[in-house]
């Protein structure tokens, strides 16, 4: 592969008037030539000044309304793309100036076959932004040493473009967890590495209120069920893993206690407390809804 091979950053957005202009405003100024880089924004059904705000880009803007979620948003900018490498990043992420550049050079390893960068919060200034910058949540790092199901988040995640021809498109039914159900077909389907780079950073805006962090907890519990329902014969749900489940609640909420009891790390608490609740919830809510009664 060239040193600098044409690169398709796809985005999908939904309703992203407030951060889409700052996320198209860095990769602009990317240290990355301007012919060897396509910019392919897919709107999934704004209601707001999305549209408007990416016209006045250099950009292609495409449609997905068919169906919702980020992965059909994807796959309709997967298909449209004609990049050699496919980049992935968020409406509410901005990319430093040498992200680009540091994940065409990791391409340049001929056993890689996709790439993961940093991703770092913007300064937090609420105690949601602040617990999520804490626990380093989207952080590569974290998820890529799991034992089991290792992955890293679209947010900041870029693919040959032979891995889709192989491997086919995302599974559009997973709304969430579309991000470790890919990795993982990559790991089994390919003969390549996932490489982790972290010169290749992006900044994220972490949920701000408590209302958005719990909507977001409770989608990723009901993510976890899709997965758990895709993957029961390697990860069964049975009975030990609801008391463990259930076990780590009620661990999280004596950790509360504890910490209001002793006036300390009170907020942080709260939100680990916040986000077992929102994901327990969400994961029996869509588990029931498949059809599986995973309590």
């Amino acid at each position: 592969m060239p040193s600098t091979p044409l690169v398709s950053v796809i985005i999908p957005v939904r309703n992203g008037a407030d951060s889409i202009g700052s996320c198209l405003t860095s990769l602009a100024a990317a240290d990355y030539p301007a012919d060897r880089r396509e910019i392919v924004v897919v709107d999934n059904g704004s209601t707001d000044r999305t549209a408007e705000i990416v016209r006045g880009f250099p950009v292609r803007y495409l449609t997905a309304l068919e169906r919702r979620g980020a992965p059909a948003a994807r796959n309709v900018g997967i298909r449209a793309a004609q990049g050699e490498i496919l980049a992935f990043t968020d409406a509410d992420c901005a990319v430093t100036k040498g992200w680009l550049r540091a994940i065409a050079r990791a391409f340049e390893q001929p056993d890689v076959g996709a790439v993961a960068g940093e991703i770092l919060p913007y300064p937090p200034t609420t105690p949601a932004e602040r617990y999520a910058s804490r626990v380093r949540h989207l952080s590569p790092q974290r998820y890529l040493a799991r034992p089991r199901l290792p992955f890293a988040v679209f947010a900041n995640l870029a693919f040959r473009r032979e891995v889709f021809d192989r491997i086919g498109l995302l599974d559009e039914k997973l709304f969430q967890g579309d991000s470790t159900d890919f990795c993982t077909r990559f790991v089994r389907g390919t003969g390549w590495k996932l490489e982790y780079v972290p010169q290749a950073v992006v900044f994220h805006h972490h949920r701000a209120t408590t209302r958005d962090f719990l909507a977001q907890q409770w989608n990723y519990g009901r993510g976890h069920a899709l997965l758990y329902i895709k993957y029961r014969q390697e990860i069964p749900w049975g009975w030990r893993q609801s008391a463990l489940a259930y076990r780590d609640l009620a661990r999280a909420a004596g950790a509360l206690v504890a910490s209001a009891l002793r006036r300390e790390e009170v907020a942080y608490r709260y939100f680990e407390f916040l986000k077992r609740v929102a994901e327990r919830l969400g994961f029996v809510r869509q588990s029931l809804a498949e059809g599986y009664l995973y309590l």
